[in-house]
This record gives structure tokens, sequence and C-alpha cells, in this order.
């Protein structure tokens, strides 16, 4: 089992940065840990990580697991109240990215490793995943 530690993730400006990912908790009461980054100071514009891995269940002989990232966009808020003070920041949107990777139980390690190697060089694919996430580019 791996343990619980910061992860470090680059953004996608021109010269990328990297931010900070802290583990909230090693997993909540339904199994999932969860990293958020700080950085913003408000909490509630707090880019997310969450992690699950379910064990098979008798219906599935199948491991699950999901790792998800949210990225919020925080409304951009001036004081407009007769009191002058400012309103509390609100998310006005959210980007995510929903990974999924089911994993049968009589796979054999070299399988594993192969659906990994597959799904990081799709994510990193500039032909398709590139286009169609920064461009909203149809494969064709």
């Amino acid at each position: 089992m791996a343990q619980i530690a910061n992860i470090v993730l680059n953004d996608g400006q021109t010269t990328p940065v990297a931010h900070t990912f802290a583990p909230v908790t090693s997993h909540d009461t339904t199994g999932v840990a969860i990293w958020t980054d700080r950085a913003t100071g408000i909490a509630v514009g707090y880019p997310v990580i969450t992690f699950k891995l379910r064990d098979p269940l008798k219906g599935s002989r199948a491991y699950r697991l999901t790792a998800k990232i949210r990225v919020p966009t925080l409304d951009i808020t001036s004081p407009s109240t007769g009191t002058g003070i400012q309103p509390a920041p609100s998310v006005a949107y959210a980007c995510e990215a929903n990974i999924e990777f089911i994993l049968p139980e009589r796979s054999v390690l070299q399988n594993r490793k192969d659906i990994l190697a597959y799904a990081v060089g799709l994510i990193g694919n500039a032909a398709v995943m590139k286009a169609a996430v920064e461009s909203f580019e149809q494969v064709f």
C-alpha cells in the first residue's frame, strides 16, 4: 500500500508551474483519499484530487480504481453591498477529469502495466487529447 504524501503536478502554462497537492485524508468513510492544492487560500476554490481503489465484489470480480481531478474557477466579485463588504467567493465553474481503470482479478501484472502505459500515452497524445481538450476539436 502506498503511503499518502504530497503530489506535485505541473500546470499547463507556457512556463509550467509546479503545484503541490497536500493530503487532506488518507481515506474518508467511503475509502476515498483526498489531496488539495491550498495555494489560493480560498477553500471553495481549492483544486482537488481524489483516489479510490475498490476491491472486487461478488457480482464483479474486478478491482475498480477511480482517480479524479477537479479545478474550480471562482467568480470575480467586487464590493457591491451597501456596506462595501466584498461578497464571499463562489465557484463559477470547474474543469474536471475522471480516470477509471477496471482491473479483473485474474489479470496478470503485464496486463495492468500495459493498460496503464496505454492510458498515459492516450492522455499525452497531442494529436487527439490535446486538440480535443484545448480546442474542442473532434476526431474525424
